[in-house]
């Protein structure tokens, strides 16, 4: 369980992409902070939130301000994991993480799953038993949510969408797909700004010149410019790091080999 931190994480941590922080808001502000509501009307809460896209583009690190910002328990879970070797060990531990949520004193609670689709691939006639089994026990916990009092909403990301078993992703289990795609000059830009308030730097940095020259970077990419900046000025003795540096931090990040995603 993630416990929120005072003056944590927020929103603004979160540099660009403001369609999925505006559906990440939403998630918060009508299926958790309104279920009373959506009850009275009858209607059928969400269960599931999917993220997806490329790694490096914010999946997990919106979570973590999720966490922060949905005054919820919050379960994060790394897909990987839960995995036993031993025989019923994994659907135990999903039961019991779903059964501890349900138990939430707040009567809220989001289970966070990192890399779903290493314990939730399609089944087929290749799939050993232990793995279908696993699938069948996570569909069976979701479908169960509506028998409940409490709010729980699962969010789930994943690199590989296409991978995942299409039971899975039909709608009455995740019913949002939120998409992370590559950030564009704004996004960038805004990227770019986050990591600066994080920083001791100068106020004349060229951060509009990075953004005009990153197309087709990651978030992490783009952040990772920060890092090497902060080096290269420490490096140099120095408390704040300077135009220069980052103009440097970028020729070193550029130079890195990209690998196939």
């Amino acid at each position: 369980m993630v416990k929120p931190d005072v003056g944590g994480l927020s929103f603004d941590d979160f540099g660009g992409y403001d369609h999925v922080v505006s559906r990440a808001k939403d998630l918060i502000n009508t299926q958790l902070n309104r279920h009373d509501e959506l009850k009275r009307i009858g209607a059928r809460p969400v269960k599931g939130v999917l993220f997806t896209g490329l790694p490096g583009t914010g999946k997990t690190h919106l979570a973590r301000i999720i966490a922060n910002q949905a005054n919820a328990d919050f379960y994060s879970i790394s897909g990987p994991a839960i995995v036993s070797k031993w025989v019923g060990d994994s659907e135990g531990m999903l039961r019991k993480i779903f059964e501890h949520a349900e138990k939430s004193k707040s009567g809220r609670s989001i289970i966070f799953f990192d890399e779903i689709d290493s314990i939730a691939e399609a089944r087929s006639g290749n799939s050993n038993e232990s793995s279908r089994k696993l699938v069948a026990q996570l569909l069976t916990l979701m479908d169960g949510f509506s028998n409940r009092e409490s709010t729980t909403i699962v969010i789930a990301a994943t690199n590989r969408v296409d991978s995942l078993d299409p039971a899975l992703t039909r709608p009455g289990r995740f019913d949002w797909e939120i998409e992370f795609g590559l950030p564009g000059i704004i996004d960038r830009l805004e990227i770019m700004r986050v990591g600066m308030r994080r920083i001791q730097c100068d106020g004349d940095l060229p951060i509009f010149d990075v953004a005009l020259r990153t197309h087709n970077w990651s978030a992490a990419r783009l952040t990772a410019i920060w890092t090497e900046a902060a080096l290269i000025a420490a490096s140099d003795q120095r408390s704040r790091v300077a135009g220069e540096d980052i103009a440097q931090a970028y020729e070193r990040v550029a130079r890195r080999p990209e690998r196939d995603k």
